[in-house]
């Protein structure tokens, strides 16, 4: 077995299913505008990701220490001193000028900052509905508990104590989640790599789902290789991705539905293609996707929009992507993709 950081590249997590380019003219732009604005004193790299990485996944300390060496070739920032290893910055005069002009009310760049300010409150107020139905639920159930008629009552105070730690669990496995995304974003994940088959891994993924299949009178119908397909790869984080990504396509297709998974070789990847026969996914939501607590395919469905966050910074971590396919009224395909010999090692920063 063997055990492998990972650092996570420009783009892991919101908005991008394969991998796409997040460095583009447009995006690096806004990463100087962003970056310039958020120089307050003395600024590292390190100091921007923290103040916007929760709102803005690609802003990674890659962009960031990017974004500042161009800012001070155009002389709008310059290096005052080296902290820990990284250098400080300030803004200059024509700095402080240029912010006045793009942050003006009616720029560009101030109506994506609204846009920031919105997820970054969308953020708080998910977690607290997602975080007050298990606590009403709890505190529910300790008001009886402490009724006399209903302690004296061994039935009800065993059914009581069930949803008490049910309500637990609900909040730990969110919790579990966002702590999760933290690790993999911030590069402290520890992959335990070892060689595993790929049929084998998506088997158990579905194995852990099959109360959910049952009680939707689902069926999920495999497709495998002749010869067995082996891969380098965390069992366990590789595992969840997948069963995420399967969850999915259950919750998303009609009561009697077949999801059918497939796995195969694709060159030196292995690959797992989920297909589900559900409504689809119209091109808009397709690009929110892998966005935190996005739940554009029905909101009736319930979840806290984490999982295939989740799942695809599991695959990143891995140095693969998860691709998908779909139009409204098809169903859709999530192709995951990871390299049969394991994620490269993690480049030193620049």
């Amino acid at each position: 077995m063997t055990t492998k950081s990972t650092t996570p590249g420009a783009g892991t997590g919101a908005g991008t299913a394969t991998g796409a380019d997040t460095g583009s003219s447009a995006n690096r732009d806004l990463q100087q505008v962003l970056a310039l604005w958020l120089v307050e004193g003395h600024s590292s790299a390190t100091d921007l990701v923290g103040r916007l990485r929760s709102v803005a996944d690609s802003f990674d300390h890659d962009a960031a220490e990017g974004a500042l060496r161009d800012l001070a070739d155009a002389g709008l920032v310059r290096a005052t001193s080296r902290s820990g290893g990284e250098l400080d910055y300030v803004r200059t005069s024509l700095g402080h000028e240029y912010v006045a002009h793009e942050f003006a009310s009616d720029s560009p760049v101030a109506a994506r900052l609204a846009e920031l300010e919105r997820l970054r409150t969308d953020f708080v107020a998910t977690i607290a509905h997602e975080l007050k139905t298990p606590l009403t639920a709890i505190r529910t159930c300790v008001g009886l508990l402490v009724d006399s008629e209903a302690h004296a009552d061994a039935e009800v105070r065993q059914r009581l104590l069930t949803r008490v730690a049910s309500s637990t669990d609900t909040m730990q496995h969110l919790i579990a989640n966002l702590l999760d995304l933290a690790r993999y974003r911030s590069g402290t994940v520890q992959l335990e790599l070892r060689w595993v088959d790929a049929a084998q891994l998506a088997r158990e993924a579905a194995q852990q789902l099959a109360p959910l299949a049952e009680q939707r009178q689902q069926e999920v119908r495999f497709a495998e290789p002749a010869e067995p397909l082996l891969a380098y790869v965390d069992r366990r984080r590789l595992e969840h991705a997948l069963s995420n990504v399967l969850s999915n396509a259950l919750k998303f297709s009609p009561s009697g539905a077949v999801v059918a998974v497939t796995v195969r070789r694709d060159g030196d990847h292995a690959a797992w293609d989920i297909r589900d026969e559900g409504k689809g996914i119209g091109e808009s939501d397709q690009r929110h996707l892998f966005e935190r607590f996005f739940r554009g395919r029905g909101d009736q469905e319930g979840g806290t929009g984490l999982g295939l966050p989740i799942a695809l910074a599991a695959v990143q971590a891995h140095g693969g992507s998860i691709a998908v396919q779909s139009e409204p009224g098809r169903g859709s395909t999530f192709t995951v993709l990871v390299p049969l010999s394991g994620p490269d090692e993690p480049q030193d920063q620049a």
